[in-house]
């Protein structure tokens, strides 16, 4: 059994020869600055579903299930629901909130209506569209502040609905392809949200994306708040072993961070291929193994037919 718990769904026309602009991940990360005209498309197209290319991607390397969520752009909570509607023996739904501006870059100068609204959206995302959690919310769309106390104040209507619902949450850490915001992927602020809602299980995806500036914070946040999980998602088996070692394997999950623009990779291998050879790479035993790609994120996102 495995479990993919970080995927991006939806396209747009675009992207759809995006395989002749990117093989590997240093092509990916520069795509926006080396392809502006493809870019600037994808900023104003009307999304299109790509779940079906998802689910053969998915058959294709052995993926029984996956948590996918809108990418960034103009892609909706509701749009994604559609796909989970269309494939619902295979993906679950997390919703976004402010991802809008993360790949536009037109962050609001005052973020009060989005922090207003989120309350709203939890509500309508878990009890009209069968969500189970938040996907990753781009701290920036909510909060202009740098201090970590009103950040968590800024974050608190939020907070608050997913709290109530006790349903996790998904931080990123570390660089995005997209502009802006790389104050925000430092993960220190997180300890603040962490310590005040001890209820609720925050994800800090990517676990630093092996950068060592942003692996050790998210380690430190770890160790003080019982309730910080992490996944794979772009981490190497050393940083991977250390967190194993540090933190146990009850609070990893597996992630590819599948979309449109990453599932082009395939150098030095598939995306698929390089996350599972992480596991692979730093010695996970067979429990650790089973902890990370399937058993956490059945127990933490409540999936009663499996988590047993």
């Amino acid at each position: 059994m495995i479990i993919d718990t970080h995927i991006h769904v939806w396209s747009y026309p675009a992207l759809a020869d995006a395989r002749d602009h990117i093989k590997s991940t240093k092509d990916l990360v520069s795509f926006r600055s080396r392809c502006p005209d493809l870019y600037d498309r994808t900023l104003t197209e009307d999304p299109i579903d790509n779940s079906d290319q998802l689910i053969a991607d998915m058959d294709e390397f052995g993926i029984d299930r996956a948590f996918v969520q809108a990418r960034p752009g103009s892609v909706t909570n509701d749009q994604v629901a559609l796909s989970v509607e269309r494939h619902p023996d295979r993906l679950y739904g997390l919703m976004r909130i402010g991802h809008d501006q993360e790949a536009a870059y037109e962050y609001l100068e005052d973020p009060a209506p989005v922090r207003d609204g989120a309350a709203d959206e939890v509500a309508h995302c878990i009890e009209d569209l069968g969500m189970i959690g938040l996907g990753e919310i781009f701290i920036r769309a909510m909060t202009a502040e740098v201090d970590p106390e009103k950040i968590a104040k800024d974050l608190v209507p939020m907070m608050d609905a997913v709290n109530h619902y006790k349903v996790p949450v998904q931080f990123p850490t570390a660089w995005s392809q997209f502009p802006g915001g790389l104050f925000y992927g430092h993960p220190v602020w997180a300890d603040e949200v962490a310590a005040r809602y001890p209820d609720v299980p925050i994800i800090l995806t990517k676990m630093g994306r092996s950068l060592i500036t942003y692996f050790e914070p998210c380690m430190a946040v770890g160790m003080r708040n019982e309730n910080v999980y992490f996944d794979v998602v772009g981490t190497n088996a050393d940083h991977l072993r250390q967190a194993l070692d540090l933190l146990g394997s009850e609070r990893i999950m597996f992630g590819s961070d599948w979309s449109a623009t990453w599932s082009c990779v395939r150098e030095p291998a598939p995306l698929y291929t390089m996350r599972l050879k992480v596991l692979e790479d730093a010695g996970c035993t067979e429990e650790e193994r089973e902890n990370i790609l399937w058993r956490n994120a059945a127990r933490l996102f409540k999936l009663n037919d499996i988590a047993n």
